[in-house]
C-alpha cells in the first residue's frame, strides 16, 4: 500500500498533538479522522528522531537561532560602525 500521508501532515498531526496540552493521542486521533495506533506511531517515531513537531532536531533548531543571533550582531555592529564615524566627524 503507498504512502496515504504526506510527510507535512505527518509532522503537522504530530504538531498538533504535541501542542495540544492535555489531550490525549486518542482524542487527537478523533479529532483529525486517524487511527489512533497510527497517529502514536508517528509522534513515537518523531520523538525517536529527536525532532519537534516542526520536523526539525535539536541540533537544527540551534543553528537556526544561533544564524538569527548571528544576523542580529551583524546588524549591531554594522550599526555600531556608522555611529563611531559620525561621531568621529563631529570631533573636528
Amino acid at each position: 500500500m503507498a504512502n496515504k500521508y504526506t510527510d507535512e501532515y505527518r509532522r503537522e498531526a504530530v504538531d498538533y498533538v504535541l501542542n495540544s496540552e492535555g489531550k490525549s493521542i486518542k482524542k487527537c486521533a478523533r479529532e483529525l479522522g486517524l487511527n489512533d495506533k497510527t497517529l502514536s506511531r508517528w509522534v513515537s517515531r518523531f520523538k525517536k528522531e529527536g525532532r519537534t513537531g516542526s520536523g526539525m532536531t535539536e541540533g537544527e533548531r540551534e543553528i537556526e537561532r544561533l544564524k538569527r543571533e548571528n544576523e542580529r550582531l551583524r546588524m549591531e555592529n554594522e550599526f555600531l560602525k556608522k555611529a563611531s564615524a559620525f561621531f568621529a566627524r563631529n570631533q573636528r
